[in-house]
Order: C-alpha cells, then sequence, then structure tokens
C-alpha cells in the first residue's frame, strides 16, 4: 500500500473502522461497522443491527496561511450507533440500554486515536441529536481531527 496523501480528506475512513472493528470484536449479537457507501442503498428494515455507522461530516477551515496554499482543517466524524430493539418500544429503555453500551465502547476507541495523516488526535465534539423509530435507535458520536492541507509549494 501506497503512502497517505496528506491532503486524502477520507484516508482516516479505514482506520477508523477497523480501530472500532477490534474494540466491538466478539460481542454478542455481532456488532457490524459499516461505512456511508456501505450504507447508500440500504433501506432501514434490512440493514445489519446492531451496528456503528462511520461517516465523514465535513471540514473548516480553522487557519489559512498567507497565500492560500497551505491551511489547518478541522474535519468531523460521525460513529453513529444504530440499534433495533422492540422490547419495551413503548418507551424505548431496551434500545436506549443497547445503544449506551455501543456509544460507550466505540468512543473509547476512538477518543484519543491518531489516524493516518492526521495532525491530532480523534477528540469528541458537540455533534448531531439522535433519533428513534419504529423500533430503531441512531445515537451519533461526533470526533474532530485536525490536518494540514498544502498545495506543495
Amino acid at each position: 500500500m501506497s503512502a497517505v496523501h496528506p491532503n486524502n480528506f477520507l484516508a482516516p475512513e479505514p482506520h477508523i473502522v477497523a480501530r472500532l472493528q477490534a474494540a466491538l470484536a466478539g460481542l454478542q449479537p455481532a456488532v457490524h461497522v459499516l461505512t456511508e457507501a456501505e450504507l447508500a442503498d440500504v433501506k432501514e428494515q434490512s440493514q445489519l443491527v446492531p451496528a456503528v455507522h462511520v461517516i465523514w461530516n465535513g471540514f473548516r477551515v480553522l487557519e489559512a496561511g498567507a497565500l492560500g496554499r497551505k491551511a489547518r482543517l478541522e474535519h468531523s466524524w460521525l460513529c453513529v450507533v444504530a440499534v433495533r430493539n422492540v422490547a419495551g418500544a413503548r418507551h424505548g429503555a431496551a434500545a436506549r440500554q443497547e445503544a449506551g453500551e455501543l456509544i460507550a465502547r466505540a468512543g473509547a476507541a476512538l477518543a484519543g486515536f491518531k489516524p493516518p495523516n492526521a495532525a491530532t488526535p480523534m477528540q469528541l465534539a458537540p455533534g448531531p441529536r439522535g433519533s428513534a423509530g419504529k423500533g430503531f435507535m441512531y445515537v451519533p458520536l461526533a470526533f474532530t481531527v485536525e490536518t494540514i492541507f498544502s498545495s506543495g509549494q
């Protein structure tokens, strides 16, 4: 495998996936770690659960060089825990319990993890609100990581 280009925004994805797979291995039922591309055409009722979905959520420029040839960027990654548990569906207690356990494990696995081409380790950040319905529950964890973008000149 060739070296990771420092400007490759998506280079961390397979490393985040591998880190989560290792941290969640052996759990019963098995936890699926899926990328946004793997979820693109999946209907909710047929999705694999429990799961953690790894999604690049964009970036923002923290600092730009004077000539525009270099910038420090902050990227956001979402790790969305997805569970389906219809036990106690009216109040969602079973789904919340299951999601809570996965959130704890996924968060512990990624907090402080430094993927290739990143200038900083992953840090917890404010994230979007979760959602629930039809027995499914989705709870996102957000992480940020910084990179240096350069024209190479």
